[in-house]
């Protein structure tokens, strides 16, 4: 049983027993799972593992769980979010045939990209009261990257305090990997340029950017829109805007993904399939008209 859901269900949401269960046991599933050595040179090759375990710890603290309880428009899935970005970052990554360092990176990238959210004490305030203005949304989603950024070099510090070495320059790809994961690479005429690791100079980091994006995107189709619903005040504009944002910045291939894996699969809940709730039967209409309206375009 997932033991953060549970603290949340009937205080922060209340979500029907079976799509709590469904979700339960998705983050059963992901967070049990050993995260894998980094054997590359220069790093302790715990480094995947001590910083995702401390992040980990982060979502099951009373700061963190009360925070949401509190307040539930701040988001109540995070900790499920990084997980499932994850692992979807890293088969993404396999997907193109990464191997070795980048889908290393990937996987710490997509746990913490979101890392300002995991630390409520400092995390940005305000999403709720601009999700209708364009302008100020992106503004409040550049602060929330810059933050996300400050709360993964924290995380780093605390391993080299453990003794858990790593390059200097790691550093520098994590953070230009979060500091992206809102919009995708940098783009120049469409394409996107170049930006070489600074441990693997082999690797593009916008490539990587967009792998991220895409893997934030098909994580919020997958879990993070079933409470979204509800901490919107089942607000339809609400959620249609959230899911305009989420789905336009994606590219062609996660598109493809998201149509597979969530609205033509047997398995998920907004599939063909999916149980007779109301909610849920809502929510699979918005994101079917979303997509239609945004392929339109």
């Amino acid at each position: 049983m997932d033991v953060i859901l549970t603290r949340l269900q009937n205080r922060a949401f209340d979500i029907p027993s079976s799509v709590f269960e469904y979700l339960s046991g998705l983050y059963e599933k992901l967070a049990a799972r050993d995260v894998p050595e980094l054997l590359y040179p220069g790093f302790h090759p715990s480094v995947p593992k001590t910083i995702i375990g401390l992040h980990r710890e982060q979502f099951r603290s009373d700061e963190y769980v009360n925070s949401r309880i509190a307040d539930p428009t701040t988001g109540t899935l995070d900790h499920l979010h990084a997980e499932i970005t994850a692992d979807l970052a890293v088969r993404l990554a396999a997907s193109k045939g990464y191997t070795g360092y980048a889908p290393a990176l990937l996987r710490m990238a997509g746990h913490l990209h979101d890392a300002d959210r995991s630390f409520p004490e400092t995390m940005v305030q305000g999403e709720k009261d601009v999700r209708h203005d364009t302008e100020l949304y992106a503004q409040y989603k550049r602060l929330h990257a810059e933050s996300s950024v400050r709360r993964a070099e924290e995380m780093r510090r605390q391993c080299r305090d453990e003794g858990i070495h790593m390059p200097i320059e790691f550093g520098d790809d994590l953070d230009y990997l979060i500091s992206r994961h809102e919009s995708g690479g940098q783009k120049i005429n469409g394409r996107n340029s170049g930006k070489p690791s600074d441990v693997d100079g082999r690797i593009n980091l916008n490539d990587l950017a967009d792998l991220l994006t895409d893997a934030d995107s098909l994580s919020y189709f997958q879990a993070n829109i079933f409470t979204n619903w509800q901490e919107s005040g089942r607000d339809e504009q609400a959620l249609v805007n959230k899911m305009q944002f989420m789905y336009t910045r994606t590219t062609s291939a996660a598109r493809v993904e998201l149509n597979r894996s969530v609205l033509q699969s047997g398995s998920h809940f907004l599939g063909p399939d999916g149980p007779d709730i109301e909610d849920v039967a809502v929510i699979r209409r918005l994101v079917i008209q979303t997509i239609s309206a945004s392929s339109g375009k």
